[in-house]
This record gives structure tokens, C-alpha cells and sequence, in this order.
């Protein structure tokens, strides 16, 4: 039997142009709270955390060039979710796991003191990057790092259940995802994978193109998908 990718569904990502607009909706709109920000140069990212725990990334480009890797996810397919993150306890021993059930690995960096990551294929996941990662700071520590007090999800905040993802084929998409470590059921034609000490989901639905549908949400109404600041929602 293949062994399964032993992790924590961490957060999930979606590309934005612009901090202001994309904000009035996750946190004005739906009560996310910042918990903690940074800039690499190349892309920024701020983390918001919504009342059942879970977080969404905000990725923004951080420079003009052309070239950028979040600029040319946004010309390429808007204000979409571009990944999600993976985190585990050791990332030489996951992506060995990852890579013997057949699945490339892309963009390994363990240049950092507090933070290794590798990639995995969109096309083999089914038009998702995902992002498995080990890091040697909690949130908390990530925070203080930056001098910021984490904001706690205001009030009525709205709950993150995770992405729903299209793919033509669930059984290929159940490997892929049972590998990735997901407990795996079937619910009205779609597959659910959870995972232990994860409140975050990932719903496929069968269907083409491959690729995130929506963010689903828990204490909103169903959302459009608005250019610039992020995917549909769907309300429950």
C-alpha cells in the first residue's frame, strides 16, 4: 500500500491585485482578521483568520515586473485561489512520500532558518498548486516577528470551510487526494477530503475545466466572483 502524506491543511491562498479592495470583502465584509503579513520582494501575503480558526492568504504582487509569478497568475485567470499549503513536520520525509505515489515535486527551497517549501504540479493535482511546507514558527511567533498583535475575527465573523474544485475525473482526483492524505467521502456526486486537526475541506465536484471553483462559507450569503478581489463564495 502507498503510504499517505501525513499533514495539516494549514490555509488556503487567493491572488489579489490590490490590499484595499480585495480587504473590503474578506475582512470588512466577512470579518476576517489580519494575523500576520510579509513581503518577500517578489510577492506580499496577508493572512486572515475567520471564526472557526481557519485562514485565507491574500497574495499580491510586490513588484512592476512583468515577469512576477502572482502577476502572471492574475493576467492569466483573474482573482482566483491559487493555492493551498500543506504544513508537516518533515518536509524531506513528505515529499518522498509525495514523490513514490507518483507525483512531481517542484521548487524545493530549505535555503530559510524557519521555513522550507516544495510544490506540486498543478496539472497532476488537478489545475491547483499546492504547496507543502514546514515551518519552525507558529503563528503567534510569526506575528511577534513582525511586531503585530494578531486581530481576532470580528464579530459575526463569517466561517472558511474550504475550496470547491472542479475535475474531470473523481477516481483520478481521489488518488491523488487520498495520497495527499485526505479521509475521502462521497456526498451528493463530489468528493469531501478532510483531514485530522484541519477545520479546512476541500470539495471536488466532476467537471471540466480542472480547477477551484469557489471558496465555500458558513454565515454569509453566496458571493460572485468579483475581479480583483477574489473567487465566488458559496453561502451555508
Amino acid at each position: 500500500m502507498t503510504e499517505r502524506l501525513s499533514a495539516q491543511l494549514d490555509h488556503v491562498a487567493v491572488a489579489v491585485p490590490d490590499w484595499e479592495i480585495a480587504q473590503r470583502r474578506w475582512c470588512d465584509q466577512l470579518g476576517g482578521g489580519i494575523v500576520a503579513w510579509g513581503d518577500s520582494g517578489v510577492f506580499a501575503s496577508r493572512q486572515l483568520r475567520f471564526a472557526n480558526g481557519t485562514k485565507l492568504e491574500l497574495l499580491r504582487p510586490a513588484s512592476n515586473d512583468p515577469g512576477n509569478f502572482v502577476r502572471r497568475f492574475l493576467a492569466r485567470f483573474g482573482s482566483v485561489v491559487h493555492h493551498v499549503t500543506f504544513k508537516v513536520a518533515d518536509l524531506g520525509a513528505a515529499l518522498d512520500v509525495v514523490r513514490a505515489g507518483g507525483l512531481d515535486v517542484v521548487d524545493v527551497d530549505t535555503s530559510g532558518s524557519v521555513w522550507h517549501e516544495g510544490f506540486l504540479r498543478p496539472s497532476q493535482v488537478g489545475g491547483l498548486v499546492v504547496q507543502v511546507a514546514w515551518s519552525g514558527a507558529t503563528d503567534q511567533e510569526w506575528a511577534a516577528s513582525i511586531g503585530h498583535a494578531p486581530e481576532p475575527p470580528a464579530p459575526g465573523a463569517a466561517e472558511l470551510l474550504g475550496p470547491t474544485l472542479r475535475h474531470p475525473d473523481l477516481e483520478c482526483a481521489r488518488a491523488v487526494w487520498t495520497l495527499l492524505g485526505a479521509m475521502i467521502t462521497e456526498e451528493d456526486g463530489a468528493l469531501r477530503c478532510r483531514w485530522p486537526d484541519s477545520h479546512l475541506d476541500v470539495v471536488i465536484e466532476p467537471g471540466e475545466p480542472a480547477g477551484p471553483v469557489a471558496l465555500r462559507m458558513r454565515g454569509t450569503p453566496s458571493l460572485p466572483a468579483v475581479d480583483g478581489t477574489g473567487p465566488a463564495v458559496t453561502g451555508h
